[in-house]
């Protein structure tokens, strides 16, 4: 089976270069637009289910690309798939965040082992639940960086991949493990690929 995970499309917040974190803030108009070119790439795939981080971001995302599938899929909202927790960093612009970095302020925030285990518990626990069904999980930059990190054995991800909102990426799940496929894929680039491998 195959599961698409895909970071919400864009907010003010990302505009500005903000931290987000917990914040709940709403996608803007170009990340609906975002969204909307997401859920096209994804209409040839027969997704049933939609598993969503519960930060509007991510719900408004998931929303579009189950609105957009010809029978609207279910939709699942899991905690597990939530942003990490960025503690006092949250809501700094990028250049304020590297200067508090160099004091410690990273203490504040959800450890990248405990972001990456929770995430990856998410994604097991829906790949058993809907074994031989293809999957959308919405989730969040920091988050899936977290995974991306781990399945590629820190080849890419956390510190080193700067997701695209509304990108797809594809992991596969077969005998119980985790691979990852392509990733950071604009809606057009998956559509290609897809393209490809049909």
């Amino acid at each position: 089976m195959n599961i698409y995970l895909i970071r919400h499309g864009e907010t003010d917040w990302n505009l500005i270069g903000k931290v987000q974190g917990r914040e709940d803030i709403p996608l803007n108009e170009t990340g609906r637009k975002q969204a909307k070119k997401c859920a096209s790439a994804l209409q040839n795939t027969d997704i049933k289910t939609i598993i969503s981080s519960p930060l509007i971001r991510a719900v408004e995302t998931a929303n579009i690309i189950s609105n957009s599938t010809n029978s609207a899929a279910r939709l699942i909202i899991d905690d597990g798939l939530i942003e990490r927790d960025f503690g006092d960093m949250s809501g700094m612009t990028y250049d304020r965040r590297k200067y508090f970095d160099t004091f410690g302020y990273e203490e504040t925030m959800e450890p990248l082992d405990k972001l990456s285990k929770r995430l990856i518990d998410c994604i097991h626990k829906y790949a058993r639940k809907f074994k031989g069904q293809d999957i959308v999980m919405v989730s969040h930059g920091a988050a899936i960086n977290s995974v991306i990190t781990v399945l590629s054995e820190g080849e890419e991800g956390s510190g080193k991949t700067r997701l695209k909102n509304a990108c797809i990426s594809i992991l596969t799940y077969e005998d119980s493990e985790l691979k990852l496929g392509s990733f950071n894929l604009s809606p057009g680039e998956f559509m290609n690929a897809m393209f490809q491998d049909s």
